[in-house]
């Protein structure tokens, strides 16, 4: 009977869960920096809002930086946020992870401020731990409009099953001086972790009022 509830417990789990979707209603968590002085408007938060994504254009993203896109300050004008650099995503609930696709820093004759190594690393609560997910390479974006460059990045690692936070620790760009590190966009795909629904719970209450009555 025991065997019995615990089949009919993973069957109302795996009914309840939701189709593999891109994740909607994402924040930013902690960034180390963004460059917000002297006239730049480089956010971490114009990573998740879709500003500079074309759409109708299939994985393109404008080369424009301001207000579409994140750079960290680095060490530009005196500033001390050497790499490696931080950005912590918040997907607002629990997700079991299959995949996230990014737009690297893609500002004309500076796409190298982008990305190259990462860290990726998750949480299944706000405030950690933190479990790593591996080292990945992002590619260098083109550096114009025209060109897609939508990168998809396949998450397999088990810790990936319950996540709420995602954290990119970027260890390296593709070259660029000042330590910079930047963004244009990213998104999430994932399932919602289900949770049992009171229809369920009920259900469950009665095949354990059935195994008691069973052992008398």
């Amino acid at each position: 009977m025991k065997s019995f509830i615990t089949t009919s417990i993973t069957a109302v789990i795996t009914a309840s869960s939701l189709q593999a979707a891109t994740i909607s209603g994402v924040t930013i968590e902690s960034v180390s920096s963004e460059l917000n002085t002297s006239g730049f408007n480089r956010l971490a938060g114009f990573t998740l809002d879709g500003t500079g994504y074309q759409a109708g254009v299939t994985n393109t993203h404008s080369d424009l930086t301001d207000t579409v896109s994140w750079l960290s300050h680095g060490t530009f004008n005196g500033a001390s946020d050497t790499l490696p650099a931080e950005i912590t995503f918040d997907l607002e609930a629990n997700y079991n992870l299959s995949s996230l696709t990014v737009w690297n820093y893609n500002e004309v004759n500076f796409s190298n401020r982008g990305v190259n190594g990462v860290e990726i690393l998750v949480a299944s609560s706000v405030g950690g731990p933190f479990t790593s997910l591996g080292n990945f390479t992002f590619a260098q974006a083109p550096g114009n409009d025209t060109t897609s460059f939508g990168e998809d990045i396949a998450l397999a690692a088990a810790a990936a099953d319950d996540a709420r936070l995602v954290r990119f620790n970027i260890t390296s760009n593709h070259g660029a001086g000042f330590d910079f590190a930047g963004l244009s966009e990213v998104r999430f795909d994932g399932e919602a972790v289900p949770e049992p629904t009171s229809s369920a719970l009920l259900g469950l209450a009665g095949l354990a009022l059935l195994a008691r009555r069973s052992r008398k």
